[in-house]
């Protein structure tokens, strides 16, 4: 299986498992393969999309999660893949600065999460 299809495949499973947890599932005995546990496999941010005004902000924020689904601490660096369209500080603040999209991400060693971000001109009077 090609190293990108395992990787999303295991992310996926991740986020399967959160969603299993936050069900009231403890998710016990289901485990990704390869991955230690108490190290970052998966990175969620939250909210997975948002929509703001040019000129505002929003607040994101990444969960750390382990291969069981565990959620685990670690350092976080975000970054945006438009700076142009809207920034985002090292706690993860947006701020939109004009209209487009884009998508922000929060990254932990070598595992990222990402989530879109709609920047929108504000209504005209």
């Amino acid at each position: 299986m090609p190293r990108v299809q395992q990787v999303f495949s295991q992310i996926s499973a991740v986020v399967a498992l959160v969603g299993l947890t936050a069900c009231g599932d403890s998710g016990s005995g289901i485990q990704i393969p390869g991955a230690n546990p108490g190290a970052v496999a998966g990175v969620i941010v939250s909210p997975s999309s948002a929509s703001i005004q040019v000129g505002l902000t929003v607040q994101m924020a990444a969960t750390l999660v382990d291969g069981q689904g565990n959620e685990v601490s670690g350092d976080v660096s975000w970054t945006s893949s438009d700076p142009t369209v809207a920034s985002v500080d090292s706690g993860g603040l947006v701020t939109g600065l004009v209209a487009g999209a884009e998508t922000i991400t929060a990254t932990s060693n070598t595992i990222s999460g990402g989530a879109i971000v709609t920047v929108v001109n504000p209504p005209t009077p």
